[in-house]
């Protein structure tokens, strides 16, 4: 009794690694399985709760260092749990069906784990081998196992760090073109040239697409989220926070006459939706939607601060000669809207993830975030 009992326990442990594979690795779906999603956010959270005590620019180094660690963690797991899985179907049948040569001075099961072992890393010492055809057959199969493990492994890691790559040169390319910053109003100034715009509809159009990449490498790769870029500047929720704040800024600032076409052009609809909808499909996949958010404050101090920010940015486009909308209560009132769609969604985002609010949207003085992330 005790022999099924062990090969069925060892059995489901082996399928239960095998289902944790195929949808942390193999099946993009936006959450990695019951395992590594369990790994990953008890190894964040411990790396949150420590960083948390920290000053600013540790804390940052402090998440940065999680991410590569949970590549080779899981993969561990993985060896481990097969190990342990395979040497539960030797365990009834050692020595019985095996050749042990010399003759093994150590107790059956840590005869088990080790012949499990070195065959899982086909390693094959050869002082213990099966000698009837089924664990021949198992010994088989775990052996394929250990090298199809490491070989997924090893191709999941290289298509993270390439996903990574392409990502951190998206946001960089963003920052450039935002006055090194979280400038909105910078961003939409770079682009006006000799009183007109030039070129920024072909770079929202690369933007929206951008996003689609940047969300397209979370879903395939959900061990992204845990990568914590220290400077502020590549992370998600920084250029999150600057697309959508541009479309608003568009949508709700310029004149109505003069850039009625930008105001209404589809490639800026189709960037506030991209980005509205990424926004979604981030915090569906992180289950964000009850998570607290970084700070909490009156309703009223938050429509002073963007309040605040709108004056500023209105004041920075008409210095760079854009004409702003002459209503300036009805442009107000367009901005704040689009502000409370998305801000809240965003904050708790950006607070998972490890960044304060104000280091994310410089919303008090966007020239302090260009100065922080410059130092860093």
């Amino acid at each position: 009794m005790n022999a099924y009992l062990l090969t069925a326990a060892g059995v489901l442990l082996l399928l239960f690694v095998v289902y944790d594979v195929y949808t942390t690795i193999l099946h993009a779906r936006g959450r990695s399985g019951p395992l590594s999603e369990t790994l990953y956010r008890t190894v964040w959270w411990l790396a949150r709760a420590v960083a948390a005590r920290r000053a600013r620019a540790r804390r940052h180094q402090t998440l940065n260092a999680v991410g590569p660690v949970l590549l080779p963690l899981i993969l561990v797991a993985y060896i481990l749990l097969l190990v342990v899985g395979f040497a539960l179907v030797y365990l009834p049948r050692m020595p019985a069906q095996f050749v042990v040569a010399p003759p093994s001075v150590t107790a059956p099961w840590w005869d088990s784990f080790y012949f499990s072992g070195i065959t899982l890393v086909t390693v094959g010492y050869g002082d213990i081998a099966p000698h009837t055809p089924l664990m021949r057959l198992v010994a088989l199969v775990e052996g394929a196992s250990g090298f199809a493990l490491i070989s997924l492994g090893v191709t999941y890691l290289l298509t993270v760090y390439s996903a990574l790559e392409r990502k951190r040169a998206i946001a960089l390319s963003f920052y450039h073109q935002a006055e090194e910053g979280a400038d909105a109003a910078g961003f939409i100034a770079h682009h006006f040239v000799a009183g007109r715009f030039i070129g920024l509809e072909a770079v929202l159009r690369i933007a929206a697409r951008d996003l689609q990449e940047m969300l397209e490498a979370h879903i395939e790769h959900p061990v992204i989220h845990f990568f914590h870029p220290v400077q502020v500047h590549k992370s998600f929720p920084r250029v999150l926070f600057l697309l959508l704040e541009t479309c608003g800024v568009i949508r709700a600032c310029l004149d109505e006459d003069a850039y009625r076409e930008l105001r209404d052009h589809p490639e800026v609809r189709t960037l506030e939706a991209s980005g509205r909808h990424v926004l979604d499909q981030l915090t569906r996949a992180l289950d964000l939607k009850w998570h607290k958010r970084a700070r909490r404050e009156s309703p009223a101090a938050q429509e002073e601060r963007w309040r605040r920010r709108y004056e500023r940015t209105v004041a920075q486009l008409a210095a760079a000669g854009i004409k702003t909308r002459r209503d300036a209560d009805a442009g107000w009132a367009a901005y704040r809207t689009r502000r409370e769609e998305w801000e809240a969604q965003l904050n708790r985002f950006a607070h998972f993830l490890g960044y304060g609010w104000e280091e994310i949207t410089g919303d008090r003085d966007p020239s302090e975030s260009k100065e922080r992330d410059i130092a860093e």
